[in-house]
């Protein structure tokens, strides 16, 4: 009976921290609940986004909401109170493989709307991989830097298919499917594609392939015609990234931290201040999740193939 009691007071203690979390999460910086990642109006030169994992369109983390990865919601969110706090520069941190279209879609169009609005400057800081949607947020950027041995590119789109129609014959399982329309059950793993539906998802890719392309050509300022040679997804070390123009420099965060208030004409030492996962919140949901995936087997492997029921990605 005590152990039922302390148990109960556990969970009890367990929502209230969740709670107050989410609380402080969402208050706006400049106000007196700010986390202390997060500046007062003016108080900071350049704002720290950490672009951390699989890109996608997540609720942001939270205090034990188990979701893992970089959220476009909390990117975008950091970008728009960085413009409101009005600060010089923002640097964006990145070690990323990649994630989902629209959602690396998403924050490079709020970067590349803080360009032309504002005179903040934003640099680009990659690290151990800053590939596919990773790199497509880097290159809304006005100055990347790179280690030698990051690994970036990897520029293209691409649809699994799976027919695991001939193993379900052999262990004797049958599928049936009703559906309303010819296409709704496209990419389904229990029949081939057919000639019209991988005509259908050529175009999609296509479409989303020259959407890239374009992306990194404005934010590169770089014509399509110098991109393309590169972008058939193979993927660069930052120095081979650097020789063909996808990569400004060569350094560590030090480094870049160090240009960016070069760019950005900071005099003295830049006041640099997280706008992402910042604060006892986002260190609470790290060890709760690191915890989880401990003790209960197969978590993170479950986290993981989550993103392979998305057909349409920027990842490999």
């Amino acid at each position: 009976m005590r152990i039922d009691r302390i148990l109960a007071l556990f969970l009890v203690v367990l929502c209230l921290v969740a709670s107050v979390g989410n609380w402080l999460s969402n208050a706006k910086p400049g106000s007196s609940s700010a986390p202390s990642g997060m500046s007062a109006t003016g108080s900071t030169d350049v704002a720290l986004i950490n672009v951390y994992g699989l890109i996608g369109d997540t609720a942001p983390s939270s205090p034990f909401s188990g979701s893992a990865g970089a959220s476009s919601t909390a990117l975008i969110r950091a970008v728009r109170r960085a413009r409101e706090d009005n600060v010089k520069a923002i640097l964006l941190r990145i070690n990323s493989p990649g994630g989902t279209a629209s959602a690396a879609q998403a924050v490079y169009e709020e970067l590349m709307r803080t360009r032309k609005e504002t005179r903040i400057k934003i640099v680009a800081s990659l690290g151990d991989v800053a590939a596919s949607g990773g790199y497509y947020i880097a290159s809304a950027a006005h100055h990347i830097v790179a280690n030698p041995a990051s690994l970036t590119g990897s520029i293209g789109v691409i649809v699994r298919t799976q027919n695991l129609s001939s193993l379900l014959d052999k262990v004797g399982v049958e599928v049936g499917t009703v559906q309303s329309g010819q296409y709704k059950d496209i990419l389904s793993p229990y029949r081939q594609t057919t000639p019209e539906e991988r005509k259908l998802l050529e175009g999609i890719v296509t479409e989303s392939y020259q959407q890239f392309l374009g992306a990194i050509a404005a934010g590169r300022e770089m014509s399509l015609e110098k991109v393309k040679p590169w972008a058939d997804g193979r993927v660069f070390t930052g120095t081979q990234a650097q020789k063909i123009e996808l990569v400004d420099s060569l350094g560590n965060y030090t480094d870049a931290v160090d240009k960016t208030a070069e760019i950005a004409k900071i005099k003295g030492k830049p006041k640099v201040r997280k706008y992402t996962g910042s604060g006892w919140p986002g260190s609470l949901d790290q060890l709760f999740s690191s915890s989880l995936e401990q003790f209960i087997p197969g978590v993170q492997q479950a986290r993981i193939a989550q993103w392979h029921k998305i057909p349409l990605t920027l990842m490999e």
